[in-house]
């Protein structure tokens, strides 16, 4: 958020109780999304005076929402400015359905993974089979809290449509999802508020927000899992949803194949690109020092590569044309192909896709690693407080 911007909101209340929710708001987010900063940068970057900056610091701090600490030392003019971080006392949960698992996560404000749990299933979950294996973690989670901490309410990544609004899983074909209200059966189950989205989608919004990348204005990003492939497309700073929310299915585009796809048509990118001939080169690759370089794929293993890393590169030639992106952020299993295969992917993109909008992107691995999609799905939950932190 821009000086201009926090000006702005302050301005924009009605009332002495609306400006000041406005201004707790401003404060909170820049401290979520920059996970520290000094309550001097607070005051620059909302354009507020230090004396209501400390005020509205110590509020979210008395909340639970925000820590102070002493600033470092150094050598300077006058006493250093306190130190703010997010706090760690209100906490989202996360729930994230594959075809093989339920993984159920806790995440505490700026980002931090505090645990993930993986629940292996024998089938494909059904939507009751997550439910129950959501509940069951999350209750555990709950008895092991540290006093004064709680959960706020429940983050969903489902790869599928998902109508935002009403977090209900419109069509999930890999999981065999239809018109599954996920997030009202997920209610009833751990008594909390629900909100589900699709799971590129919200790692868009995790690498957006907390990626380590330089310019991510301008962001699309591919994921792929067990469970397929899809897009988020970041379009100056803001999510790109569609008008229910079902935009970035960039797994079921046409790129040249003949294989039947879950959702009904034949040849989509997911068909062609999928996770597990990689599974061992992705195994190595979350194991190796990140100094070194990636194991060396066998000639089998190459092949594969190069024939995928060709397919995904038609649907991103596309997806360039279309947008105009700075960055291209694959994750999942994708992440193998700026790894292992990056100078043919970057090849067949050179082929597929026109050379101004080409020439300005760049096209790396995702830095949160298999922490992405928890951290966009506490997103969700987290947007609430993020707005009105007096009720948190």
């Amino acid at each position: 958020m821009e000086p201009s911007e926090g000006r702005r909101a302050a301005r924009m209340g009605t009332s002495t109780d609306d400006v000041r929710r406005r201004n707790l708001s401003s404060v909170l987010t820049l401290v979520h999304r920059n996970r520290a900063l000094s309550r001097a940068d607070l005051t620059r970057r909302t354009g507020l005076s230090r004396s209501t900056t400390k005020d509205l610091v110590e509020e979210l701090t008395a909340r639970g929402l925000v820590e102070e600490s002493p600033a470092p030392s150094v050598s300077q003019v006058g006493r250093p400015s306190p130190i703010v971080r997010p706090g760690r006392r209100v906490l989202a949960a996360t729930v994230t359905p594959e075809v093989d698992a339920v993984s159920v996560g806790v995440v505490a404000m700026g980002g931090a993974v505090l645990e993930i749990v993986r629940r292996p299933t024998d089938r494909v979950p059904t939507p009751a089979d997550t439910v129950t294996v959501a509940t069951d973690v999350i209750d555990r989670i709950r008895r092991d809290l540290p006093d004064g901490a709680a959960l706020t309410a429940v983050g969903v990544a489902v790869p599928g449509l998902v109508h935002g609004p009403e977090s209900v899983v419109q069509l999930a074909p890999n999981l065999d999802w239809h018109d599954v209200a996920i997030g009202e059966l997920l209610c009833a189950g751990t008594g909390l508020p629900v909100y589900a989205a699709n799971d590129a989608n919200v790692g868009a919004t995790a690498e957006h927000l907390f990626g380590d990348h330089h310019d991510a204005g301008h962001l699309i990003y591919v994921n792929g899992g067990p469970s397929g492939i899809g897009a988020g497309f970041v379009v100056a700073g803001g999510l790109l949803e569609g008008v229910a929310g079902y935009a970035g299915e960039l797994g079921h585009t046409y790129v040249g194949g003949s294989e039947p796809c879950h959702c009904g048509s034949v040849g989509c990118l997911e068909t062609e690109v999928t996770q597990a001939p990689l599974a061992r080169l992705i195994a190595e690759l979350d194991r190796a020092d990140p100094s070194a370089p990636p194991p060396c794929p066998t000639d089998a293993e190459r092949d594969v590569l190069n024939r995928q890393a060709r397919a995904l590169a038609v649907a991103l030639g596309n997806a360039i044309n279309m947008l105009n992106p700075r960055l291209i952020v694959l994750g999942g299993f994708l992440r193998a192909f700026p790894a292992y295969a990056g100078g043919v992917l970057l090849e067949e993109l050179s082929r597929r896709s026109m050379g101004g909008p080409r020439d300005l992107v760049r096209v790396v691995a995702a830095t949160l690693g298999a922490e992405t999609l928890m951290i966009g799905a506490a997103e969700l939950a987290f947007a609430p407080v993020l707005a009105d932190p007096a009720r948190a």
